[in-house]
């Protein structure tokens, strides 16, 4: 009976995926989808990754786009927000540290999905800058805002420059986000601090972490520090994702992505609403030829070359409009079918298809003065809303870092009671100026620093 009882609980097409780290059924396990509340995940992280799955569909630019609601039930929901894995070849990984390894197998039965482990293997598709990645607009809903509480398992150590910025959830289009509080790394815990597996207790500052930040689908990826001297990857960090999402369901997790990187059609990829965010800002170009059908017999299929060096931002699914074309037939607003041709140099769509109602008459056209325009009347995408949500923090965690350059479009964010209590205690992030000596002091000749008035936040701490 209550296995008939559990189907009747199930979501069968991943709508609404339940985690609850204090239910005794809880599960990472590979064969749980996370899709009954009678057997939910442990975990954000894993919830996430089987959200980017369900959202897989087989075949080219056809995943599914804003489907996935994650429920979040009241208790401390770790994440393990370390700097994920650099996808080198398919078999082998750059870390953060600068070392290679090939320690990431597909998931299976004797997958490592422990947050209290070093080695786990769901931080490794994180953000490659740090940061569990908030795939193709998801939605985290939390049960009680002030029990549902959200805590960093990787605190940047403030001391040091080498260690770089982080964010807690790096957002795409589409996303939102009610009822949860983020807190500092746990008081009755570790965290790491860099990108060794040393774990320190968090009462240092938090300000090199943030709440939310986009997740980048705009800029290759490119790290130049002590540990990866000025390297330049040919993929963004969201197409990074993507292809640790499509090696981790291989074979052996029983609903394998096929073909997967480093295939040269990789069927999940990241998808323009997700970084494009709302629509595109506009744009116009001209057209070389366009024809319908084969150029000789026509069809409703139109393909466009258009004029060098193309038009940035025009993918598939984007609405656009063809004008002044002789044969009316051509003329009109539509969407991108596919990208046929890019510019190697630049990124831009060079060739591409679109769908028309009747054949034109014309089966091939060199219009003297058409152009396809970009049209920026879409809802097709969403901004992240971040609403209801609370940050309380004691080490001056940062909540909200909306960097447009890792986003394409109007770039907007959407925030609606956003509660933000950001203190510092930590003594290490202040100065006091002694105006008898005409130097500055620091925590090592004034005691409990952060408490004094007369103190101010030292720069390099803001």
């Amino acid at each position: 009976p209550l296995s008939r009882l559990d189907n009747f609980l199930k979501n069968v097409r991943g709508n609404i995926l339940y985690v609850s780290p204090n239910d005794l059924d809880a599960t990472d396990d590979i064969d749980n989808q996370g899709n009954s509340l009678g057997r939910p995940f442990k975990t954000i992280q894993r919830a996430l990754i089987e959200a980017s799955r369900f959202s897989y569909q087989r075949g080219l630019d056809n995943d599914r786009f804003g489907k996935t609601t994650i429920v979040l039930y009241p208790g401390d929901h770790y994440i393990d927000n370390r700097p994920g894995w650099i996808p080198i070849d398919g078999t082998n990984y750059r870390l953060r540290d600068g070392t290679t390894s090939s320690d990431f197998s597909p998931f299976s039965a004797t997958t490592n999905f422990d947050l209290d482990s070093s080695s786990n293997d769901l931080y490794k598709l994180n953000s490659v800058h740090g940061g569990v990645i908030i795939p193709r607009g998801v939605s985290l809903v939390g049960m009680d805002l002030r029990k549902t509480k959200i805590r960093p398992k990787y605190v940047p150590n403030p001391e040091n420059d080498n260690i770089e910025r982080t964010a807690i959830f790096r957002v795409t289009g589409g996303s939102y986000f009610w009822q949860f509080t983020i807190f500092d790394g746990s008081p009755n815990g570790q965290v790491y601090k860099d990108y060794s597996t040393a774990k320190f207790v968090p009462n240092f500052s938090h300000h090199k972490v943030t709440g939310f930040e986009y997740a980048d689908g705009v800029n290759d990826v490119y790290i130049n520090d002590a540990f990866i001297t000025n390297t330049q990857y040919s993929r963004t960090d969201l197409e990074m994702y993507y292809e640790k999402v499509g090696l981790a369901y291989g074979p052996a997790s029983g609903r394998a992505i096929q073909p997967d990187y480093p295939s040269s059609g990789l069927d999940i990829e990241a998808k323009v609403d997700e970084y494009r965010i709302v629509g595109p800002q506009g744009g116009a170009v001209g057209i070389s030829s366009i024809k319908a059908g084969d150029g000789v017999t026509a069809t409703t299929t139109i393909t466009v070359e258009l004029e060098s060096p193309g038009i940035s931002g025009l993918n598939v699914d984007t609405a656009f409009q063809v004008n002044d074309c002789v044969d009316a037939a051509y003329n009109g607003s539509f969407v991108v079918d596919s990208v046929l041709t890019t510019d190697t140099a630049t990124g831009n769509t060079t060739k591409f298809t679109y769908s028309v109602g009747n054949a034109p008459t014309d089966a091939l056209e060199t219009p003297a003065s058409a152009s396809v325009v970009l049209d920026t009347d879409t809802v097709s995408s969403a901004s992240p809303y971040i609403f209801n949500i609370s940050l309380r923090s004691v080490y001056g965690m940062c909540g909200i870092h909306a960097d447009g350059s890792k986003a394409s479009g109007f770039k907007s964010m959407v925030v609606a009671q956003f509660t933000g209590v950001s203190l510092q205690k930590d003594d290490n992030a202040f100065l006091k100026y002694n105006a008898n000596t005409g130097s500055f002091l620091y925590a090592d000749s004034v005691p409990n620093i952060h408490s004094d008035g007369n103190a101010k936040y030292r720069p390099e701490y803001y």
